[in-house]
This record gives C-alpha cells, sequence and structure tokens, in this order.
C-alpha cells in the first residue's frame, strides 16, 4: 500500500467499517473548481476501501450567478471580475474559475482602510477618482465569474449549454491563458487544449444540453486527468436528481429530515432549532420567508424556486410569482406533499433543504465528503441538530469526512518553474521561482506578508511610512524621504514665519480691542461728567439769571430798603454765577482733556489696525509665495505616492495571504495536470492529504 497520511488512511477505513454500504458523496457547483480535486480521495478509497462508492454531483438546484444592477443585457450571459466597484454585489454560482494562484479574495476598501490606508487621499489624486480606484485596486487577482444578464431568475439546471457556451468558452480561454503565462507553453498546453476541446466538441455535438449535462460530461474526465490512470466507483449525479421529489421517491432516507418539519408532533420543534440555529448569522430565521415556512425550497423546472410554505391549512410555494396549491389541505408527511406537488408539477420536481437543512437531508443517505473550509454553514447545521435531539427528537445522520490538502507543499518533487504574477512576484523579491522554491517558501511568505500589513498600517504619519518603505525599497524610497523631510522643514520654517505674524497681529488685534474699550470709556466719562457736573452747574446759573430778570421787573415799586437787600442778592448771585462758571470752565477742560484722550487713543487704534493689515498681507503672501505652493505640491504628491504605495502593499499582503492559505485547501483541480502533466504533485497530493471525521 502507499505511504498516505496516517489520518487519512484510519478515517477513511474506519468510515467505510462502519458504513460499508454508504456510498460518499461531493457536491459542487462547477467541476471547474474544487470538487474534482477529490480525485485524491478517490485514489485513497482505490487501496483503503476498494468498495466504496464514490457519487459526484453537479449541484445545480440553486439559482445561476447574478450582479444587481448590471444593465449590459447583450447576452445572456457576461464574464466578470469581482471587485469593491461595479461588481461589488456580485455573488457566484456554478460559473466561476481561477487562473493558476487566483481566488475570489476581493481586497475591499473596508479592509483596505482598516490596514490603515487613507483610501481617500488615494482616490483624490487617482485618474478618475474613487469609481476608477475602486475598480483597479481592489479586484480579486486571476478569478472570474458568468453571471446571468436577464432579468428572470435563472436555476442553474435550466441553463442551455447553448445560450452559455460562448461565455463559458471565454471563460476558459482566459483562465487557461492565465495560467499558461505562469507555467510557460511547454509541456503543458496540452492539457488547456483538452479542456477546451472536451467543452467544444461536447456543446457542438449536443446541441440541447443542459450546463450541467456538460459539467457531468466533464466530471469523470477531469477525475481521470487530475489522477491520471486507476480506477474507483465513480458515478456522477446533479442535485436536481438527487432530490427529485415524487410519489416514487419520497419515501429515500433523503427526505426523512424534511418529515420532521411536515409531521404535526415536530414541525414546531424543528422550526424553533432551526431558527435557534441560524440566529445571529445573517441567515433568514423562517418567519421572515412568511407564515409557516419550512426551510425547503421547491424547485420546478423552467419556472423557479422558492420557500415552501404550510400556512392556514394551505399550500405555498414562493417563486417569484407566489403559488398557492391547495385549501384545506395541510401536509403531515412527505407522501401526501409528493401527491400533491406531482399533481401539480409534474415528476421532475425537487426539494432541497436551505442551507443548514440541506447536510442533515443528504446525511441520512450519504457520507459527505468535504475540503476544509468548505460549507460554512456546517456548524449552524450542527448546532440545529443538538437542538432537535436536546428536545426528544431522535434521529441518525453519517458523520461527514474532511479533507486537508497541502496543495502548494506538494509541490517539492514537481519540475516545473513559474512566472509569477505581479503581487506574488513582489512578495517572493522575484519573478520566476521554481515549484520547489515555492513548495519550501509560501508559508514564510505569507506570514511576511501578515507581518508586512501589520507594519504598514503602524505608520502613523507620511514620514514614517516614507522611512518605512526607504528601509525596504532605499534606492526607490530614500530619496524621497529626504525631499519630503526637507519640503516639511522648509514649510514648517514658512509656517513658523506666519505663526509668528499671527501672533503678532493677534496681539495688535487686542491691542486695538483694549484701546477701543478705553476710549469707549472715557467717551463715557465725558458723558458722566457732563451730566453730573456741567448741565447742573449751568442749570444753577441760569436760574439765578431768569430770577434776576424776575426781579428787575419790579424794582420801580420798591423801598430803599428793599432796594438794598436787593443789591445785596444781586452781588451774591454775581459772586455765585462768576463761581459757577469758573466750576464751569474747569470742568469742561477737564471734559476736553478727556476727548484728547479719545482723540489719542482713536489714533492708537488705527496705528494697531493699519500695523495688523500690513502683518497681515505679509503672511499672505509668505503663505501664497511660489515658494510655499511648490512646497506644498511637492508634500501632497510625495504623500500620495506613499499612500498609494501603502495601498499597493496592504493589497498585496491580502491577495498572497489569504489567497495562498485559501487556495492551498481547496485548490482548482485542473491546476495539477496543467503544472504537472505526470501526476507528480496529484501524487504528493494525495500522500500529504489529512483526513478527519466530523460528526453531525
Amino acid at each position: 500500500m502507499p505511504d498516505f497520511q496516517a489520518s487519512a488512511a484510519t478515517a477513511i477505513r474506519q468510515l467505510h467499517a462502519r458504513f460499508p454500504d454508504t456510498p460518499f458523496l461531493t457536491l459542487g457547483q462547477t467541476v471547474l473548481w474544487d470538487e474534482p480535486t477529490k480525485a485524491a480521495f478517490c485514489r485513497l478509497c482505490e487501496e483503503i476501501a476498494p468498495t466504496a462508492e464514490i457519487v459526484a454531483g453537479v449541484h445545480d438546484t440553486d439559482y445561476f450567478a447574478k450582479l444587481p444592477g448590471f444593465h449590459d443585457k447583450s447576452e445572456k450571459f457576461a464574464l466578470l471580475p469581482h471587485n469593491d466597484g461595479t461588481t461589488r454585489g456580485l455573488w457566484s454560482a456554478a460559473g466561476e474559475i481561477s487562473a493558476l494562484f487566483g481566488a475570489e479574495i476581493v481586497p475591499t476598501r473596508h479592509a483596505l482602510s482598516e490596514n490603515g490606508v487613507a483610501w481617500d487621499r488615494v482616490a483624490k489624486r487617482f485618474a478618475g477618482g474613487n469609481d476608477a480606484l475602486l475598480e483597479s485596486e481592489t479586484a480579486a487577482w486571476g478569478w472570474r465569474a458568468l453571471v446571468h444578464t436577464e432579468a428572470r431568475p435563472l436555476i442553474a439546471a435550466d441553463v442551455k449549454l447553448r445560450d452559455i457556451a460562448p461565455a463559458l468558452l471565454e471563460q476558459l480561454r482566459w483562465a487557461t491563458t492565465q495560467s499558461l503565462e505562469i507555467v510557460g507553453t511547454k509541456n503543458h498546453e496540452n492539457f488547456a487544449s483538452q479542456l477546451l476541446n472536451w467543452t467544444i466538441e461536447y456543446s457542438n455535438q449536443n446541441a440541447d444540453a443542459t450546463l450541467s449535462d456538460l459539467y457531468r460530461f466533464l466530471t469523470p474526465k477531469l477525475w481521470k486527468a487530475v489522477r491520471g490512470e486507476g480506477n474507483c466507483n465513480l458515478q456522477t449525479t446533479t442535485s436536481m436528481q438527487l432530490f427529485r421529489f415524487n410519489s416514487q421517491t419520497c419515501g429515500l432516507p433523503r427526505f426523512a429530515f424534511l418529515e420532521l418539519f411536515l409531521q404535526p408532533q415536530t414541525r414546531e420543534i424543528a422550526r424553533s432549532c432551526y431558527d435557534e440555529a441560524v440566529r445571529g448569522s445573517g441567515i433568514y430565521q423562517l418567519s421572515q420567508f412568511g407564515e409557516g415556512a419550512l426551510p425547503f425550497d421547491v424547485v420546478i423546472p423552467n419556472r423557479g424556486r422558492g420557500t415552501l410554505r404550510l400556512h392556514d391549512k394551505s399550500i405555498f410555494i414562493e417563486t417569484e410569482t407566489p403559488i398557492e396549491l391547495c385549501h384545506d389541505c395541510d401536509c403531515q408527511n412527505v407522501a401526501q406533499l409528493a401527491q400533491i406537488l406531482e399533481k401539480n408539477f409534474g415528476e421532475n420536481v425537487a426539494i432541497v433543504g436551505k442551507a443548514v437543512a440541506l447536510i442533515s437531508m443528504l446525511a441520512k443517505e450519504f457520507i459527505f465528503v468535504f475540503h476544509e473550509k468548505a460549507s460554512s454553514y456546517t456548524s449552524r447545521t450542527q448546532q440545529m441538530n443538538r437542538c432537535l435531539r436536546a428536545k426528544g427528537v431522535d434521529f441518525s445522520l453519517h458523520p461527514m469526512l474532511r479533507i486537508e490538502y497541502a496543495t502548494w507543499n506538494s509541490l517539492e518533487n514537481v519540475e516545473a518553474n513559474f512566472r509569477l504574477p505581479p503581487h506574488l512576484a513582489r512578495a517572493f523579491s522575484q519573478e520566476n521561482v521554481s515549484a520547489r522554491e515555492f513548495a519550501s517558501r509560501w508559508e514564510s511568505v505569507c506570514d511576511e506578508q501578515d507581518a508586512l500589513r501589520a507594519q504598514l498600517k503602524s505608520c502613523a504619519s507620511t514620514r514614517d511610512l516614507l522611512r518605512f518603505l526607504a528601509s525596504r525599497q532605499p534606492e526607490k524610497w530614500s530619496p524621497s524621504a529626504i525631499e519630503y523631510s526637507i519640503a516639511r522643514r522648509n514649510l514648517n520654517d514658512l509656517r513658523e514665519q506666519t505663526r509668528q505674524l499671527a501672533s503678532e497681529i493677534d496681539a495688535l488685534r487686542e491691542t486695538t480691542r483694549q484701546i477701543t474699550q478705553s476710549a469707549a470709556a472715557f467717551e463715557r466719562g465725558k458723558g458722566e461728567l457732563w451730566r453730573r457736573a456741567i448741565q447742573p452747574l449751568r442749570a444753577r446759573a441760569c436760574d439765578i439769571r431768569e430770577n434776576a430778570a424776575k426781579r428787575l421787573e419790579s424794582t420801580v415799586k420798591l423801598s430803599k430798603d428793599e432796594r438794598r437787600v436787593l443789591q445785596e442778592t444781586e452781588q451774591a448771585e454775581t459772586t455765585e454765577i462768576a463761581a459757577l462758571n469758573a466750576q464751569i470752565e474747569s470742568e469742561m477742560q477737564a471734559r476736553a482733556d478727556l476727548e484728547k484722550r479719545v482723540q489719542s487713543l482713536r489714533i492708537e487704534a488705527r496705528a494697531a489696525k493699519v500695523r495688523a493689515r500690513a502683518l497681515t498681507q505679509s503672511r499672505v503672501v509668505i503663505e501664497r509665495s511660489d515658494e510655499t505652493k511648490t512646497l506644498r505640491a511637492t508634500i501632497a504628491q510625495l504623500e500620495w505616492q506613499a499612500e498609494t504605495e501603502r495601498l499597493h502593499g496592504v493589497r498585496d499582503a491580502i491577495l498572497v495571504s489569504q489567497g495562498l492559505r485559501y487556495t492551498n485547501l481547496r485548490p482548482t483541480a485542473w491546476w495539477l495536470p496543467l503544472v504537472s502533466p505526470d501526476g507528480t504533485w496529484f501524487q504528493s497530493l494525495t500522500a500529504s492529504a489529512k483526513a478527519r471525521i466530523e460528526s453531525l
């Protein structure tokens, strides 16, 4: 027996011993991604469990990929990249492909900003602005998806090959061309041509076929291409076939889990356990699908797919145009439901569990074979099943088998050389690398990229960023770091001058304010002096004169003594008036002194204002000088260049570390025969593959 990794041999041996008659099931939406890599599992079974049956299914009961808001309807299917701009809302199903080293890793604006990138600063000077920056700098490298452009949603099983073939062939040519640019054409182009020829020949010879038919046709060919000669008990199917639901199939074990949601005694328990499992995950709870919703979709060929609802003794299917099947017909088991669906839609209807329920459906009858990181819903499925059992609903499921590859380490003995794509070339610090060197270095390169990302994030200022860049690439960035430092220093000197001027201007304005306040106080003093002293004195003198005038009118009738008294009174009043006039003159002089002080202060205030205006003009001259403009332009350009470099560094780090780690566990299968036609890569991959049993 070949020297397989112990965990894989043990897991497969144990599962086959426990369930000798249970088929292993692999299920994938496209044969052009990672599913055929399970040929490694096939190879293991040949030695460890040669009688085991393997079913490779095309999962074609989901809707084909769409892009909300996509306006180009010139073709039914379009080939698109995935970025954080115009294709942000892309969800891919049944039509994705990756060139060698490629993956659907989108370095989003949010991810870049989280790692310290000043996005707006880069976008402000980027040709085309924010939208162009999103398009060019956030795209998943080496990945393309086919999307359905028509308004009506289309189930993958209903995709006609004649409609999608032109776009599919364009996609294949793009992916193989990109890959051949990496590995070169010598000894590698044969398989790329063969993959295209298989697709072309089948399309030409099967005008009425579906995309699922093509994928089933390619499945054994790709498994064989990946693993070379040998044999295992491989069968192919589709999820439309697996989940076909009619009076003849409803009794299959795969529909026993559906029965739990139909039987009155377990229906509400099952619904509540499903809701509990998906709570907080972003997956809809059942009430969000409508009253009486169950976690199962009914798939009607050429009509669509919709949630199954049992409410108010009626059956509803929430297709694009909702369907109400019957009144007073509450289904209590799969047989009743099958009879009603078959009567209305024929025998080719399918019932598929929603993400969390699907695995439990099929695990009743099959042993799922999953790659590590595949099916992100598994933990929710396990939580739902634990809840059901805790509430007394007893049912048994087969465990799953998880396979973990060491894809890139398995290149160690492969005779191949790679011309790395730009982001990998920068990470490896070389454009060309042998497969052996790639195998030995890729993990440390990923770690280095993580460290680089953290270092780039920690650079809090442009000066720090330029110094860091200069430490990594002295020839490129040291001159920029020096130029930035000089420009900053010179601009700071000019700013210091303007700050000093601004300080003087502020002081002059404060002086003006204080002088103006003092002048106003003296003005108020003048008024108070007039009202308090001068005005009363003048009023008293006026009263004396008026009294004297009145007496003068009656002097002809006065006696001698009265005249004498009058003369004495007049003399006293004359004396008082003289005294009053003297006081008035004194107070008026004081008021005149106050006025002089006011005028002096106003002159001082005007002088301060004139000085402040002159200094302000001097500051404006400095701020608007050619020297200042040049320094600011230099600084802004260097900041933009440094920030753009940070963006590129963070983006590359995400693409490299996340992309390689992801594809290490889930490699595109056709990469293996393309890179290693002699099968060395596959043999090493199989020998190093680990496996574990995961309970449901």
